[in-house]
């Protein structure tokens, strides 16, 4: 089973100019290495043409701090998805809306 995760490119955070773009980053804890493994990154900016879009993108075109971050990000991402302390549970598949409904019962 992949994960998805959501960031926002800083001024730092990768080899060239992607300030405010949207990374989406799929990826996958394995069992085999016991880590957290990037399937595949895509960023949401413009092109070297300008054209607004998604666009392919690599864990190493990143500097090395905003890759330390990013897997700290995935890490934190991962545990929170584990333990159950989403904050959003909208991204629980087949669980949308159950913690509201158990609190409006009183239940949780």
């Amino acid at each position: 089973m992949t994960y998805t995760f959501e960031k926002t490119f800083g001024k730092f955070d990768s080899s060239t100019n992607f300030e405010g773009n949207k990374l989406i980053v799929e990826y996958v804890f394995s069992s085999v290495s016991d880590c957290i493994k990037i399937v595949e990154m895509t960023r949401i900016g413009a092109n070297e043409y300008g054209e607004i879009g998604e666009n392919f993108h690599r864990f190493n075109w990143m500097s090395e701090s905003a890759q330390k971050e990013l897997m700290e990000d995935l890490e934190n991402d991962m545990t929170n998805r584990i333990c159950g302390t989403m904050e959003d549970e909208s991204d629980m598949v087949g669980f949308e809306g159950t913690w509201s409904a158990l609190e409006e019962l009183g239940v949780a």
